[in-house]
């Protein structure tokens, strides 16, 4: 009975231990994003690169992606609006759909799948390599010139990307409204100035950043935690991507709780 309490108390310990780590890690990390002397040339070009790979580079198969999902989802929402005679509440319920909830969630949820696990086996790899070493006994900066280029990329990423999302969902809402409710372009575009809101917009972004900065920081940190051995790094991918979708749901509970206060 004693060792098990003394066990339920290590793992409590460890616990604790790990999540100060964690946080430690993180007002590091912001901390530097605020410091001027953290955007240096070498961490501005490491910036722009990784944009490219993290937006850039998948906006052909993000736009499919986001007609495809986005028309099907918005199609059956307005479907189901006009079965409960809810025509009136259709602009409120396509605008909150799309950039309250839909468009952010799918967003990180596409760019965690393909950036996140992309980052989490580079610092892997790096710190099994002992190139992490190397570049600070070479007095480079990780958090500069690693960490926070993919940090700021993934929250600017996220945020545009999501904003791209929404608007092909409220472009593809119109020719589910004119299918069910032939609803004209000035009637539909009406419908949705009225019932976006500045709290909408603010959801979005606030929302994508959130997003954006776990998307990056979770798979950093857990690389970071890679043991020595090869074997272990598709365990600290595992572990990141399990970390990190837990966060995200997290953020999109909490943005729920929020928005119904």
């Amino acid at each position: 009975m004693i060792r098990f309490i003394e066990g339920i108390g290590e793992r409590a310990i460890g616990a604790f231990a790990s999540l100060y780590e964690a946080i430690k890690f993180t007002v590091l990390c912001m901390v530097h994003m605020l410091r001027p002397a953290s955007y240096n040339p070498a961490m501005r070009m490491v910036l722009t690169k990784q944009i490219y790979f993290t937006a850039v580079g998948i906006i052909p198969l993000f736009i499919m992606m986001a007609v495809l999902f986005g028309s099907v989802i918005i199609g059956v929402v307005i479907a189901l609006a006009a079965e409960y005679n809810l025509q009136d509440k259709i602009g409120a319920i396509i605008v909150t759909f799309s950039i309250d909830e839909f468009a952010p969630l799918f967003t990180a949820l596409l760019i965690s799948l393909r950036s996140g696990t992309a980052i989490n086996t580079e610092i892997a790899v790096m710190k099994v390599n002992k190139e992490l070493n190397t570049l600070e006994r070479y007095n480079i900066d990780l958090i500069d010139y690693l960490f926070i280029p993919r940090i700021i990329s993934g929250i600017i990423s996220i945020t545009s990307l999501s904003i791209l999302f929404a608007i092909i969902m409220l472009c593809s809402g119109y020719i589910f409204t004119l299918f069910y409710m032939n609803m004209d372009l000035t009637s539909y575009k009406a419908l949705l100035f009225n019932a976006i809101e500045v709290g909408d917009i603010l959801t979005l972004l606030f929302k994508s950043m959130a997003f954006g900065f776990v998307t990056m920081m979770i798979p950093i940190y857990s690389g970071l935690n890679t043991g020595s051995a090869y074997t272990a790094i598709p365990i600290s991918v595992l572990n990141g991507m399990v970390k990190l979708f837990i966060a995200i749901f997290f953020i999109e509970v909490l943005s729920l709780l929020l928005q119904s206060l």
